[in-house]
């Protein structure tokens, strides 16, 4: 068949196609992590990424499919899905390439892959301080550039992806050469192969190798459960959680408008618009109030309202301490955490709302907003407390406009806790972020966990199952006997000019292992007190700080 134009059906078809294939794909792109460890990370990020994609592509009635809609939703469900840096980045390009699908109305040509790839390489550029080439961002640069080079006027589409994929592999074995710790782990750039995986599959969607006509691959991913409130029933003011998406037809929905009509209505309103797309969110005693407000702007679909009152009899007043509250407040704090044990600490410390997840699990941007939304207050703090999950809370804070949000940029448990130390809940927003910011300078962090690969590494040579010592994201400590590592990555810390090590011990490790390992580090380390926590944490034995 002679590609030269598709519509809306086709170009979902070719989405999901590409959302099957880095599903299939995942386990594969994980592996090609230059950190061998037990992490998932980028294949799975990305996975979760598009499959955010794919659950907004399925909102949108048969009825309606077009080119424009296919792409709107692409945007929208990467935007709010996307996880860790990989997928942050990923959303980006799929937002840069939607930008010039939703000028198409129900028919691309050729040509508008090679404006959409390109569209893609600037928002990916865009969205990064600090553009690092031999990842990502050089492969779809590479790739497009070369398939703009290329392109005649006789083009096909499928022409275009395979000129675009040629070079895009050709860019990928070239990766090593620019990044050399890519070159020293063995490896090609993960995020690179999981988009060049995507536009393979979007290939075999256009050319019906895979056809979701019929069939439906993409995995079904469980949203998070957020009950709205565990509080006594006789506490909520408004009762209805009332939740929408807007399609517009021929106006737009005016965001600071349609907020200062549901203030009116209720309370935790929000509202976040891509232009054509609106999503919508309130606390009312008055739900029919608002879907009549909105219609008038298009289509509703994806309305839900829930009865909060009889959801919180449900689930019982013993549950309150969870997260969230009615109560407004002029600032809240939001962290994310890996473990039961340190969600304990997190909410001892004062924090208001506690994401799940981690580094086995990075919350997505849209994980955030719904954290912004439920604390209810003027202005939040975000404490990513991971490096992987520092784009996605930086996204949230851009798409907040209710509340405003500082991102403190904590890397580690350890220093998520010590900027904990600095907060005031008396002192203004960006007061709080500055000394927040400056108390994690003082804290020193380390993890210990397992190699679940063969790899080179700096000076080492890495056995799969050998013990890791990671110091500030580096590897700084190999070996097979946990105490001896341990010293081992306390040395390379220079603990003798410190004061307190607390070690915060993981799921895996039995009470009376971490006991012992403290009175070995005591006898060794006379002068310096130590403080051990069960974290409770999955991937990583031990997190440690030293201060």
């Amino acid at each position: 068949m002679d590609y030269t134009h598709i519509d809306g059906n086709l170009f979902m078809n070719m989405v999901l196609a590409g959302v099957s294939k880095l599903n299939a794909d995942k386990a594969s792109i994980d592996s090609l992590n230059v950190f061998p460890v037990p992490d998932g990370d980028t294949g799975t990020n990305m996975s979760l990424t598009l499959n955010s994609v794919a659950r907004f592509l399925g909102q949108i009635p048969e009825e309606e499919i077009s080119v424009s809609k296919v792409a709107e939703q692409m945007a929208y469900g990467a935007l709010m899905g996307a996880r860790g840096n990989s997928g942050v980045i990923l959303s980006q390009i799929l937002g840069g390439i939607s930008k010039i699908f939703i000028t198409k109305g129900n028919e691309a040509d050729a040509y508008s892959f090679v404006e959409g790839f390109a569209g893609g390489v600037q928002a990916a550029y865009k969205a990064v301080v600090k553009p690092m080439e031999g990842t990502i961002l050089t492969v779809c640069r590479e790739a497009s550039e070369h398939l703009t080079a290329m392109y005649q006027e006789n083009f096909t589409i499928e022409d275009c992806l395979k000129v675009y994929l040629e070079e895009g592999y050709r860019s990928l074995e070239r990766t090593p050469e620019i990044l050399p710790v890519l070159k020293q782990a063995g490896v090609v750039d993960a995020g690179a192969k999981g988009l060049l995986t995507f536009v393979e599959g979007m290939l075999t969607g256009l050319t019906g190798q895979m056809n979701f006509a019929t069939e439906n691959k993409t995995e079904q991913v469980a949203e998070n459960d957020y009950p709205e409130y565990h509080i006594h029933p006789d506490q909520i003011t408004f009762q209805y959680c009332t939740e929408l998406i807007v399609h517009s037809k021929e106006r737009h929905v005016d965001a600071e408008e349609a907020r200062a009509y549901l203030s009116d209505l209720g309370d935790c309103v929000l509202v976040v618009s891509t232009g054509e797309i609106t999503k919508v969110h309130v606390h009312t005693n008055r739900p029919g109030k608002v879907l009549e407000y909105f219609v008038e702007y298009g289509d509703l679909n994806d309305i839900k309202i829930e009865n909060m009152k009889a959801q919180s009899q449900r689930f019982g007043v013993a549950d309150a301490e969870v997260g969230g509250s009615t109560e407004h407040k002029q600032m809240a704090v939001i962290a994310v955490s890996a473990g039961e044990g340190l969600n304990e600490i997190f909410d001892s410390l004062g924090v208001d709302y506690v994401i799940t997840g981690g580094q086995t699990m990075n919350p997505s941007t849209e994980d955030f907003m719904k954290a912004i939304e439920r604390v209810n207050a003027d202005a939040a703090i975000l404490l990513p407390n991971n490096k992987n999950i520092i784009m996605a809370a930086e996204q949230a804070a851009k798409l907040s406009e209710t509340t405003q949000v500082e991102v403190v940029a904590s890397r580690t448990i350890p220093q998520g806790i010590a900027a904990l130390m600095a907060y005031n809940s008396e002192g203004t927003l960006e007061e709080n972020a500055e000394s927040m910011r400056s108390s994690m300078a003082y804290v020193r962090s380390a993890e210990v966990t397992y190699a679940v690969r063969d790899t080179s590494i700096d000076e080492f040579s890495i056995k799969e199952g050998q013990l890791l010592g990671i110091v500030e994201g580096k590897i700084k400590a190999v070996g097979d006997d946990m105490e001896q590592l341990v010293k081992d990555t306390l040395a390379v810390m220079d603990v003798e000019d410190a004061e307190l090590v607390t070690l915060y011990y993981g799921a895996d490790v039995e009470p009376e292992a971490a006991d012992a390992l403290l009175e070995a580090l005591q006898e060794v380390y006379t002068e310096l007190e130590f403080e051990l926590y069960h974290g409770a944490q999955a991937v990583y034995s031990y997190l440690i700080s030293v201060e």
